[in-house]
C-alpha cells in the first residue's frame, strides 16, 4: 500500500466524524470553521501515527519480499515457509547424523562454545566427566574438576592450538586434544590410552628383560670364541668374533633403549665443548671409514659450545657417524659441521651416501624400523640406532631433523641449546 492510498483510506474513514460534527455546529459558522480545522489536524496526526505502525513496515515488507501486489507478497512468503520448513529438516538430519557419528566414535567429543558450554558430547566423553549428569547447556567449570584440562578448552577456544595434555582419572589415563570451532568455541577429543600405555609398558619391561637375560649367555659366548680363536682358521674366528660383537651390541641398544623409555637414563647437563666430543669420535671411527675409503671432515670452530650431556653427545654423534659411514659409498665423504643459531646450537652430519627414500625419512626415526634390506645387503641391525638417537636428543632439550635424496646423501641436523636455559643466555 503506498503512503498516498493509505492517506485517502485515513480520510475515507474519518469522514463520517466531520460530517457528525459539521451537524452539530451547523447554528453556528465560526464553530464549523473550528470543527473542519480539528479534523483535519487529527487526520494528519492519525495519519501519521498510523504509518508509522502499520502501513510503513507493510511497505518495507513488501520491498523487502520484492513484490509490489499483496498476492505476489503472499506468494514469496508462502515459498519462504517452506523453505524454512526444508532448512528445519535438513538441521534436524544433520544433528542426527552428527549425534551418530559422535556415538560411533572410539573417543570421546566434547563440542563447547566460546563460554565454555557444552553444545555436545557423546557416551565416551560422558564417561571421562564420570557420569550421564553431562548434558548439553552443562557449563565445563561445573562438571570438570582438572585444571589442566579445562585451560586447554579456554585455550582453542580464544583459536589457539594447545597441546595435548594426559589426565588420569578413576575412569582411566586420557589423553585431551583440543582444536578452535571457527565460529567459535572448540572441540575436544577425549582418548582412553590406558590400554596403550600399559601395551608400552609391557613391551618395554619384555625388551629390558631381555638384554638383561641375554648378557650372561654372550658373556660365555664372547669367553669361548676368545678361547678357540687359536684353534680355528684365520677367517672361521674372524667370522664368530664379529657375529659375536654384533650381537653384543644389539643387546646393549636394547638395553640403553628400554633405559631411556623407562626415564631411567641420566643426564649430566653441562656446557661442553663441541670440538672435543667431535674429535673423539672421529678419531674411534677413523678405521673404520679408512677401510671404506670414506673421508671425514670436521667444519666447526674451536670455541663452539652446547649445553648437553658429553656422554649423550658422543653417543648421538657416533651413531650418526657410523650410519654416514656404514651406508656410504666408496670414496665418500662426511661432514661434521655446526653454527650458533640464535639461543641454539645446530649441528649437522651430511654424507654423500646412498640416501634415504622420501616415504620413509619419518619410519626410520622408529625403533625397529630399517630400510629394505636388499639396498644395504650386510650393513644392518636392528634399527635401533635412530631411534635412541631421536630419544637422546630429545632428553637433552634438542629436536632432530633428516634430510635425504636417494643417490644422493643424507643430512642430519640436531639442534641443542646453546646455554643452560635456567641462565637466561
Amino acid at each position: 500500500m503506498s503512503r498516498w492510498r493509505h492517506r485517502a483510506v485515513v480520510v475515507l474513514a474519518a469522514t463520517p466524524l466531520l460530517v457528525v460534527s459539521l451537524v452539530a455546529a451547523s447554528d453556528k459558522s465560526w464553530a464549523q470553521i473550528w470543527v473542519i480545522l480539528a479534523w483535519v489536524l487529527g487526520t494528519l496526526v492519525l495519519d501519521g501515527v498510523m504509518w508509522r505502525s502499520v502501513g510503513g513496515h507493510h511497505v518495507d515488507t513488501m520491498r523487502q519480499l520484492g513484490a509490489d501486489q499483496p498476492e505476489a507478497a503472499r506468494r514469496k512468503v508462502r515459498e519462504l515457509l517452506e523453505e524454512r520448513a526444508v532448512c528445519r529438516a535438513q538441521r534436524d538430519r544433520m544433528a542426527t547424523l552428527v549425534e551418530d557419528l559422535s556415538s560411533g566414535l572410539g573417543e570421546g567429543l566434547v563440542l563447547v562454545d566460546s563460554e565454555l558450554k557444552i553444545r555436545l558430547i557423546n557416551d565416551v566423553a560422558r564417561r571421562f566427566f564420570g557420569g550421564d549428569r553431562v548434558g548439553h547447556e552443562s557449563h565445563l567449570l561445573e562438571v570438570l574438576r582438572e585444571p589442566g584440562v579445562v585451560d586447554t578448552f579456554e585455550q582453542a577456544a580464544t583459536g589457539d592450538r594447545p597441546r595435548p595434555v594426559v589426565v588420569e582419572n578413576p575412569r582411566g589415563l586420557w589423553e585431551v586434544r583440543t582444536f578452535p570451532v571457527r565460529d567459535g568455541g572448540a572441540v575436544g577429543l577425549l582418548s582412553d590410552i590406558s590400554v596403550i600405555r600399559r601395551a608400552s609398558e609391557f613391551r618395554r619391561r619384555f625388551v629390558q628383560d631381555l638384554s638383561h637375560e641375554l648378557r650372561s649367555p654372550l658373556a660365555v659366548l664372547r669367553t669361548t670364541v676368545e678361547a678357540m680363536e687359536g684353534e680355528l682358521e684365520p677367517e672361521l674366528a674372524e667370522i664368530m668374533v664379529r657375529q659375536v660383537e654384533r650381537v653384543d651390541l644389539l643387546v646393549a641398544e636394547l638395553n640403553e633403549l628400554a633405559s631411556i623409555e623407562a626415564g631411567q637414563l641420566h643426564l649430566d647437563l653441562e656446557s661442553v665443548p663441541i670440538i672435543e666430543v667431535v674429535s673423539a669420535v672421529i678419531r674411534d671411527h677413523q678405521p673404520e671409514a679408512s677401510r671404506a675409503t670414506v673421508d671425514l671432515t670436521v667444519e666447526l670452530v674451536d670455541d663452539l659450545v652446547c649445553w648437553c650431556d658429553r656422554r649423550g653427545l658422543y653417543r648421538v654423534l657416533s651413531n650418526l657417524v657410523d650410519n654416514a659411514i656404514k651406508y656410504n659409498r666408496p670414496r665418500g665423504w662426511v661432514r661434521i659441521g655446526g653454527q650458533i643459531d640464535g639461543d641454539e646450537v645446530t649441528i649437522r652430519v651430511a654424507d654423500s651416501g646412498l640416501g634415504i627414500p622420501a616415504t620413509e625419512l619419518q619410519a626410520v626415526l622408529q625403533r625397529f624400523y630399517r630400510i629394505d634390506r636388499a639396498r644395504t645387503p650386510g650393513r644392518g641391525g636392528l634399527g635401533l640406532g635412530l631411534a635412541i638417537v631421536k630419544h637422546m636428543v630429545h632428553y637433552m632439550g634438542g629436536t632432530l631433523a633428516l634430510d635425504s635424496r636417494e643417490e644422493v646423501g643424507t643430512t642430519v641436523t640436531l639442534t641443542l641449546p646453546h646455554t643452560s636455559p635456567l641462565s637466561g643466555g
